[in-house]
Order: structure tokens, then sequence, then C-alpha cells
């Protein structure tokens, strides 16, 4: 039997077994076949969730959620089934609490949320909005209900990284490593309470907003590369400490809707004396949105600034085969424009500084829908702009026709990945 069958059968036992504890589950979910022809007339060799199916059953007091997708890549006919979420909820008078595989959403912006560190994120989703491009993880979280404040609190018994696209040529997300990844030891926080990753977030009325202040104590996304004695020399990858102090705010002036969101984070070596270690630094969101009857609005303004940079020295190794074995810098000159996407932002990791602009219309009484995006680079005057266009066929059918498309100056991230990811698309997408 293979992986994917077994993933398969699995899936169908829990399935049952679900069905199992009830008769009113209830299963909804869609069908979205996409095909992506890059500018070379290439199909991209991308992975997909081309199948969705979420289930649920609602009882008094304890509610059971599933969530699970199949992932397929057109360009190499292979699939693999992934189960997302699939938890027990129980319900008091004080609060709802939650225990298993789960998503957790923090943040008062639109899609970049520097304060939502409690998931990892799946980079192959990178420009999929909302919740799409978040990786599951075993926690357990309580929603308290104190009066007019909730307080949201989670635990996270087990370290999950970032899903990240090295190696995809069709994705270059983040510039080539300069070492094999296959050869080089990988440290992974210890399994045990020590290491138990841990957050709050709570959330108020004040005045004329909503205010929410949060905390997140646990280990960076994405691994730290660590030199040894002898220069450019790598003895290992490891996940930095870190911690989040982060907060939120959204008031309103007539109809359009004001949001602001920041975080600070601080790894374990707050002092900044070791040079592979990340010194302090600061993300944050501006975003003003409107939503009418047919259309909406949404600006945001990204931001990072680091926030403490002294004059260690930096060793960057190099590619096999290059002139040189490795360059050093110091940290002024490294981390002046440089905020890795190990935690918060993953935007981060394409710009420092940047505008997005959203806006979408609807007309026909709902029946079809246009949608344009743009980014902007501040730093690099790298760009991305794309386009669709939905039409509601049948009442459970979406035709799907969009662009997007990526460039700018040299050295800019965007110009990268857009060599080769630019694209135009065709999905259908059928809900049940």
């Amino acid at each position: 039997m293979s992986g994917i069958q077994r993933r398969l059968v699995l899936v169908a036992y829990m399935l049952g077994g679900f069905s199992a504890l009830t008769a009113q589950v209830e299963f909804h979910g869609h069908v979205y076949p996409l095909a992506r022809l890059n500018f070379e007339s290439r199909y991209l060799n991308l992975p997909h969730r081309v199948v969705s199916l979420e289930g649920q059953n609602r009882g008094r007091n304890v509610n059971l959620f599933l969530n699970t997708t199949l992932e397929y890549r057109l360009a190499m006919n292979s699939a693999a089934v992934e189960l997302q979420e699939a938890y027990a909820e129980f319900s008091t008078g004080l609060g709802d609490f939650r225990f298993g595989q789960q998503v957790i959403a923090w943040g008062a912006a639109d899609g970049n949320n520097p304060t939502d560190n409690v998931n990892p994120y799946d980079f192959y989703y990178l420009f999929i909005p909302g919740s799409d491009r978040k990786a599951s993880n075993v926690m357990a979280s309580v929603n308290l209900y104190l009066g007019s404040v909730n307080l949201e609190v989670v635990a996270t018994p087990v370290f999950q990284s970032n899903r990240l696209p090295f190696g995809e040529e069709d994705f270059p997300v983040f510039e080539e490593l300069p070492f094999d990844l296959d050869t080089i030891p990988e440290v992974r926080p210890d399994r045990d309470l020590e290491n138990t990753e841990f957050g709050f977030r709570a959330r108020m009325p004040l005045s004329m907003m909503d205010v929410s202040l949060s905390y997140f104590k646990g280990f960076e996304r994405m691994f730290t590369a660590v030199t040894n004695t002898f220069p450019g020399g790598i003895s290992g990858l490891e996940y930095n400490p870190v911690q989040v102090l982060g907060g939120d705010l959204v008031t309103f002036i007539s109809d359009w809707a004001i949001r602001a969101e920041g975080a600070y984070f601080l790894t374990e070596d707050t002092n900044g004396n070791l040079p592979h270690l990340r010194n302090p630094y600061l993300q944050y969101v501006l975003q003003l949105d409107y939503t009418g009857q047919e259309y909406s609005i949404m600006l945001q303004y990204l931001g990072g600034y680091i926030t403490k940079v002294d004059d260690d020295t930096v060793t960057i190794p190099l590619p096999p085969g290059s002139p040189i074995p490795f360059v050093q810098y110091t940290e002024a000159e490294y981390e002046g424009d440089h905020i890795p996407a190990k935690i918060g932002m993953p935007f981060a990791a394409i710009a420092q500084n940047a505008v997005l602009a959203t806006a979408s219309y609807d007309f026909a009484d709902g029946r079809y829908s246009v949608k344009g995006q743009g980014l902007y680079d501040l730093d690099k005057n790298g760009y991305m702009i794309g386009g669709k266009l939905t039409l509601a066929l049948e009442e459970a059918f979406d035709l799907e026709l969009g662009i997007s498309y990526m460039d700018g100056e040299e050295g800019s991230r965007l110009r990268t990945i857009g060599e080769v990811f630019s694209h135009v698309y065709v999905g259908m997408k059928y809900s049940f």
C-alpha cells in the first residue's frame, strides 16, 4: 500500500469514527482543480489543495471538528492527503476548551499579522489570503470570557517549523542556500515540558476601539545556520528560542475601519552578543479598509525595523564552486535591511517595507466578481500585480480566471520570484 493510500485509509477510518459518535455530523468542502501556466508556457510544478473536506458536529456541550485536504501537483501528477485540523471543543459557562490539531489566528489586520505566531506558515501558499497559508499543530487552547475581556491561552507541546519551498525552481522565495540541507544536522527543540510553547491574547473594548495585547514564548519557525570556528563552516541548523510582545487595535471612522498591529521580537540572546542569533526587531502593519454592499477596498503598509544592531562580525558561507568560500559583514551592514521570515509576517521573506492594496467588486446580483491586488516593495522597487475574475456558472460551480505578475529592479526578491512564477491560471471550484 502506497503512502497516499495509507493516508486515505487513515482519513476514512477517522471519518467513520467521527460519524459513529453522532448521526448528525455535517460535512462540507470543495473540489478545486487548478492549472497555472507561466509565461514560458509551462505548468508550474507546485502543490495545490485540490480537495478540501470539513466535518463538524455541534453538540450541546461538546463540539467535534475535522478538516482534511488533498494536495496535488499537476506537473508531476502526484498527490498527498494532509490532516489540517482535528480537535474537540468543550463549552462551559466559563469559556471554550479545545484539544487536538488546530489553527489559531491572532491579529487585527487582514492576512499579514506580526502577532500571529502560534502556528507555523506553509510558504507554498504565501500569496493565499487568510488562515489557508498556515500549518496546523497539536495544542490545547482555551477562550475565557471574563466580563468584557476575552482571554485566549494556548499551549503547544510539539514544535513545528515552517514549511519552506527550498529547491523549488518555480517558486524561489528564499535565496539559494550555501549548503546542502541533507548533510547538515538539524537540531529541533526536545519534546519536554521546558520547551512547551505558550501564548496568550487578551481582547477588550476600550473607548471607541477594540484593543488586544498578546504574548508568545516559543521558537523561531525557520532554522538558523550556526557557524563553527572554521570560517564559513556550518556546524548545525538550530531553532532559536524567542519571545514576542504584541498588540493590535481596530477603530472606525464613518464606514472605514482603521487597524494597527505590531510585535516586538526578542531572541534568547537579548544582549546581541552571539552573531548567529537575531537582534531584537519590530514588525508592524497599518491598514485602512472599507466594505460596501458590492465592493471592498483595503490598503496596508507593512514595515519592519531592527531596534538594536551592534558591530559583531557575521560570516556568510557561499555556495560550493564560488571564487571565495565566504564573505563577512558587520551586523550593522548585514542586518540593516535584512529581517528573515523566521517568525512573524511571512511577507518579510520578500519585502521588509511594502504597500499592499486590494479591491473587489461584485455585479450581476453577485454572480460575477472581479478582484485586483498590488504589492510594492519600497526598499527594492519590486512589485506584484494580479487580478481574478470569478463567474458563478451554477449555484455550486465557480469558474476562476486570473493572472499574477511580479517584477522589479535588480536585487528585488519579487523580480527573482516573478521570473519563473508569473503566470495565468484557470480553476473550477465546486462547493458542497
